[in-house]
């Protein structure tokens, strides 16, 4: 059997007719019909959210200024250091830095991936070849730690990070931004 596809309304809210049965409760009272979370989630903890995505919305207010996806949205879910682009369900790879600690601002704010994040934020060394938008990074977070660049073989090369690809959008910061 198939119900007509009007809509009525009910106590300020508006109920398809074919789905109003799923409302009704037995001796008349109202139910709330089935609720999912934005992420498909059937687990609401409060305002149509589940509780991992409430508490990343928490998370992204507190320390990212509310503009976390914001960013993730500008770099295409993409690590900007190495260019890994999860698939959909892998997407909690890719974290947002804060290029200037503290200042949450999406211009100075980019995203990577965990393995590109812990590098610019955990190596105390640079000792090792990274490519060039990864050490402008790592040199922003330590800005008077010691590090040792690549030299090339062939003296009538350029210089080695030419051969790797360079990112466009991780530039140095201009010391006036600080």
């Amino acid at each position: 059997m198939q119900l007509p596809h009007n809509p009525v309304n009910t106590q300020n809210q508006t109920v398809s007719t074919s789905l109003a049965h799923l409302a009704d409760a037995p001796r008349g009272q109202r139910l709330q019909a089935v609720l999912v979370c934005a992420c498909g989630s059937l687990q609401i903890a409060a305002r149509g959210m589940c509780p991992r995505c409430l508490a990343r919305q928490h998370h992204d207010r507190e320390y990212f200024g509310g503009h976390r996806e914001t960013v993730l949205r500008r770099d295409k879910w993409t690590c900007q250091g190495c260019f890994y682009r999860p698939a959909q369900e892998d997407r909690d790879w890719i974290v947002v830095h804060h290029r200037v600690p503290g200042n949450s601002q999406p211009a100075l704010m980019i995203s990577l991936c965990t393995a590109c994040h812990a590098i610019v934020e955990r190596l105390h060394v640079l000792d090792v070849w990274l490519p060039t938008q990864l050490v402008i990074l790592w040199r922003e977070q330590h800005p008077d730690a010691e590090y040792q660049l690549p030299l090339p073989f062939d003296p009538l090369e350029q210089s080695a990070a030419g051969i790797a690809p360079f990112n466009p959008g991780v530039v140095e910061l201009d010391l006036a931004l600080r």
